[in-house]
């Protein structure tokens, strides 16, 4: 018998009266089908929580379960290479289960728990280690290596690390004991509060522009180098070609479209259907190298329709 039940619905808004057992921001499930929320408002009579699915047949009276956790992110090799929902549930995953609908209350990893990585340890038997260091690295796309940081809350010394070699996100990577003495069993993945900012050892100012040859870029909307810009419009304005051109004039990883790929999804908010949607085979040039269907802008644009422009300094 649960104790929390569901008094009233309004949209993606559950309220539950009479209890004290949520915390602010904290993850619940919600109803029977353990619908993902969290609590967004509380007082002396009433707890408010903002379900992040959709509340079709949900009905008052379901319980809602309390995890003590907030909502987190996992975080590891596989974020980059792959699109995710909302609550970062994989929308390839999804369409395998559920087809082009997104069923209620699937609860399925946010990254592969079977794939194996090639991964190179960075740390040796006897190091210190403090939040944020790196102790292991991996490459994730053609371009992109993912380095794992030592969790900023953590510190202390090495006592064994694995061989470099293949392994899954979850398989011990290295071991070290904290100031008081518990030994705590690095992965290649952990899991962060989303409403958490990372912290920073410093932020580094911007001191160099990103030339693109585009004179209305360049003139009214200038980029620093090693910035983000967004190019916002409507369909078929021609945000996707944008790009093209100063890819060719800017000293940093640059890619070249050619073609169209139906393999980008995005998911529709109002039938919760998964859509195909056509996006550009990619070649890229690194370094004087030639790349096809470089992934890391794949799965890039993915997302929503923004460019990231990562300039390189001279030298």
């Amino acid at each position: 018998m649960f104790d929390n039940l569901i008094y009233s619905i309004n949209g993606p808004v559950v309220t539950v009266k009479d209890t004290a057992d949520f915390s602010m921001l904290e993850m619940v499930y919600v109803g029977n089908k353990r619908l993902i929320g969290e609590i967004i408002a509380i007082s002396s009579h009433s707890t408010t929580i903002q379900v992040y699915e959709s509340t079709t047949g949900l009905s008052p009276g379901e319980p809602v379960i309390s995890t003590g956790m907030p909502l987190c992110a996992t975080l590891g090799p596989g974020i980059i290479s792959n699109i995710f929902d909302g609550i970062q549930r994989p929308l390839e995953d999804i369409a395998k289960i559920s087809g082009y609908y997104i069923r209620q209350g699937l609860d399925i990893p946010p990254l592969d728990t079977k794939k194996l990585w090639d991964v190179t340890v960075l740390t040796r038997v006897g190091d210190h280690l403090s939040g944020g260091q790196i102790y292991a690295s991996c490459p994730e796309t053609l371009l992109v290596e993912h380095r794992c940081m030592l969790h900023p809350d953590m510190s202390g010394e090495v006592l064994w690390v694995a061989e470099n070699g293949q392994y899954t996100i979850n398989d011990p990577i290295a071991k070290i004991k904290d100031s008081h003495g518990k030994e705590i069993t690095l992965t290649l993945c952990h899991r962060w509060p989303v409403r958490t900012p990372r912290p920073v050892r410093e932020r580094l100012s911007i001191t160099m522009p990103l030339i693109t040859g585009q004179r209305i870029i360049d003139t009214l909307f200038p980029i620093a180098k090693g910035g983000t810009a967004a190019v916002p419009g409507g369909f078929g304005t021609g945000k996707d070609h944008d790009p093209a051109p100063a890819c060719q004039v800017v000293r940093c990883r640059y890619y070249r479209l050619c073609g169209l790929r139906r393999t980008r999804q995005r998911d529709d908010p109002g039938t919760g259907r998964v859509h195909a949607i056509d996006r550009p085979k990619i070649e890229s040039t690194l370094d004087g190298k030639n790349g096809a269907h470089c992934q890391h802008l794949q799965y890039a644009c993915r997302r929503q329709r923004s460019v990231h422009l990562h300039g390189h300094h001279p030298g």
